[in-house]
């Protein structure tokens, strides 16, 4: 008896986790569902001649006002780029779950931001929208990463300074990430202009990917339709569990 209660109760602790779970696919639905309206609603235009305001543009990644760059870590030509150097583990240990494991000993990027073309004109984009993924979507950022360490030694480019190099202790390594813009990627972006720059939107949806406008709002709709799926299972065997259990242990009382 003992053993089939305990059967019931976990049934029911289950069951309510999974109508839980059921609620947590909603709220992500009704993201989805604002940022597919915003997708339809913003039409891409040419590169507009305002300087605020929500705003889609498809064009071509371009240089920005320093010209053609060249990554420091690849050698490879772009429009910008971002470097990254960090060791880990930290030489002093962590005290709290919230400290970094690592040690940023370098970090830097190329003058300047870049640019989106097309046939009317060019647009000066923050480099800091690419930093606003979205898992569905591809990045337009290339990414170059090394690993040096004592037992998996790696010839690192010269941005990487000696000194760093032998002050490298037997525990630890180095990760040189390089982040590059090619030039000439055609984009899908979405955001808001401020100061004739476009930027990532301060609240809502942005957008800044490699695929084209119906090839994100498609992807959206397949994320509406696989979290209704999700939705419809989860609270189906939510319930079913939950009310077995309950009613189980309703016949005890």
């Amino acid at each position: 008896m003992t053993g089939v209660m305990v059967v019931a109760t976990v049934a029911y602790c289950i069951g309510g986790c999974l109508i839980g779970g059921a609620g947590i696919f909603v709220l992500l639905n009704l993201g989805d569902h604002r940022a597919l309206r915003t997708l339809r609603r913003v039409v891409p235009s040419p590169v507009p001649a305002r300087t605020s305001g929500r705003v889609a543009v498809e064009g071509r990644t371009e240089y920005g006002p320093s010209g053609r760059q060249v990554g420091p870590v690849t050698g490879e030509g772009c429009v910008w780029f971002h470097v990254r150097l960090i060791r880990e583990p930290a030489r002093w240990q962590s005290t709290g779950e919230s400290d970094p494991v690592y040690d940023v000993l370098l970090e830097f990027s190329s003058p300047g931001g870049f640019a989106l073309a097309d046939h009317s004109g060019r647009l000066p984009v923050d480099p800091a929208i690419l930093g606003h993924p979205y898992p569905m979507e591809p990045g337009v950022a290339v990414k170059t990463t090394i690993e040096h360490g004592p037992k998996a030694p790696r010839t690192l480019p010269p941005v990487v300074p000696r000194e760093v190099v032998d002050d490298l202790r037997k525990n630890e390594r180095l990760t040189l990430t390089e982040s590059r813009v090619p030039r000439g990627v055609q984009v899908f972006a979405l955001g808001r202009l401020a100061r004739g720059e476009l930027r990532q939107s301060r609240a809502g949806l942005t957008v800044f990917t490699t695929k084209t406008r119906d090839e994100v709002i498609a992807a959206r709709k397949d994320g509406i339709s696989l979290g209704n799926r999700m939705i419809v299972s989860f609270a189906l065997l939510g319930l079913a569990l939950a009310g077995g259990g309950v009613g189980y242990l309703a016949t005890l009382a």
